[in-house]
């Protein structure tokens, strides 16, 4: 059996979005390969272990994404401290180091020569750096699986495209095949970034059939929202608002649970607004919550090159899905719309009508309540959107 090292900077023991993506990637690929997977550690994981199939190698390094991290200190400056503890000295480039660091701490834990090919994921784009610099020269095959867009990501202001096109097309090079994740596939291609020739798109992996669940209608309509909440590119407040008009009635409870960035909660969820925060959930606490909800809440991103990857989730649920969109162009209305039991509403109308839009919604959730899309439709309309199918087109580079 081939041996593939696999790099991934960010890897939590809770459920990130690129962490479960990941987790259910490489758990098709163990099907086939013997997969380590190197990562930073982070609070709470533990150290290395096997489980999923793959055996975790976690190497000393900073997470971006600790739960201290809550707008009123961000996550770059938190890194700039611990690099700076870490090397004696005051930095600004963070992000560069710290790809230096991870890579020292890789070539400790393993050894390239023991492999027989690399997968390295994004973001961040420090994994495609170590693979990029530990391959040259070596006659390793390479893959770089993108599921974010580095250079023309939209948080960062356009005075920065060129200088991160030029990193992401450098650390690039090496690379046998750059698998990008839809839509960002298309804004490279237009981009003329100079690895488009090896360039692949990818529909997003991220649908896992779920168990079906009894349907329990004693009680109020149990909505939830349950993700991470971002100043830059998604932002709650418009759909609080308008699940705070829905809650008033008693038929009706909301919930919204996930990590809070650039906001805090007093901002976000004062007492006796209607909508109950229960703070970040992990392990039992959030699948049970997460199972016991009637009916699903998505948040949109207000960039139109990223699709959050909690709507696969959602699917894989069955349950009835209420996505509130920021953009026309929005990536998640392609699925969405073709998802029997969702509620698509546009961001922007909901200011104009609020009474109305909450009526809406209101009889979305009390006629759907209950209802499931089954199993079989569920893997009919979004095969493309299973790990399984993700880890087939790896598997298939691999073997050719």
């Amino acid at each position: 059996m081939e041996k593939i090292l696999a790099l991934a900077y960010e890897y939590y023991p809770t459920e990130n979005a690129n962490t479960r993506i990941i987790r259910g990637v490489c758990r098709e690929l163990a099907k086939h390969f013997a997969i380590d997977l190197v990562t930073v550690e982070v609070p709470g994981a533990g150290g290395s272990g096997s489980g999923d199939g793959f055996r975790v190698i976690r190497v000393p390094g900073y997470s971006f994404h600790r739960p201290q991290c809550t707008g009123k200190i961000t996550p770059v400056i938190l890194g700039q401290m611990f690099l700076e503890k870490t090397i004696g000295k005051t930095v600004h480039d963070d992000t560069r180091m710290l790809e230096r660091l991870f890579e020292r701490e890789i070539r400790r834990a393993v050894r390239l020569s023991d492999y027989d090919a690399v997968i390295s994921f994004s973001a961040p784009i420090l994994a495609h750096g170590c693979a990029s610099r530990m391959i040259r020269g070596t006659g390793k095959r390479w893959i770089a699986v993108c599921f974010d867009p580095y250079f023309d990501h939209r948080i960062f202001g356009e005075e920065y495209l060129e200088e991160r096109k030029r990193r992401e097309e450098k650390t690039m090079e090496p690379a046998e095949k750059v698998l990008v994740m839809v839509p960002t596939d298309g804004d490279y291609r237009r981009a003329g970034v100079a690895f488009a020739e090896k360039m692949q798109g990818f529909e997003v992996p991220g649908i896992e059939i779920a168990e079906p669940s009894a349907a329990d209608t004693a009680g109020s309509v149990r909505c939830g929202f349950f993700g991470s909440m971002y100043r830059e590119i998604r932002d709650p407040r418009e759909a609080i608002s308008l699940f705070s008009e829905v809650s008033m009635d008693p038929e009706i409870d909301v919930t919204f649970a996930g990590h809070l960035e650039g906001f805090s909660e007093e901002e976000l969820f004062p007492e006796n607004g209607g909508v109950r925060y229960m703070g970040t959930l992990h392990g039992e606490d959030l699948r049970r919550t997460y199972a016991e909800t009637d009916v699903l809440i998505n948040i949109g991103n207000s960039v139109d090159n990223q699709i959050p990857s909690k709507i696969f989730e959602y699917i894989g649920t069955g349950k009835p899905i209420i996505n509130l969109y920021k953009t026309p162009e929005c990536p998640t209305l392609p699925y969405l719309t073709r998802y029997p039991l969702a509620l698509n509403l546009f961001e922007g109308d909901i200011p104009k009508d609020l009474p109305g839009k909450a009526k809406q919604v209101r009889t979305f959730c009390l006629e759907t309540r209950g209802k499931r899309v089954s199993a079989e439709e569920i893997r009919e309309t979004f095969a493309e959107n299973t790990f399984g199918h993700f880890a087939e087109t790896i598997r298939q580079i691999l073997e050719e």
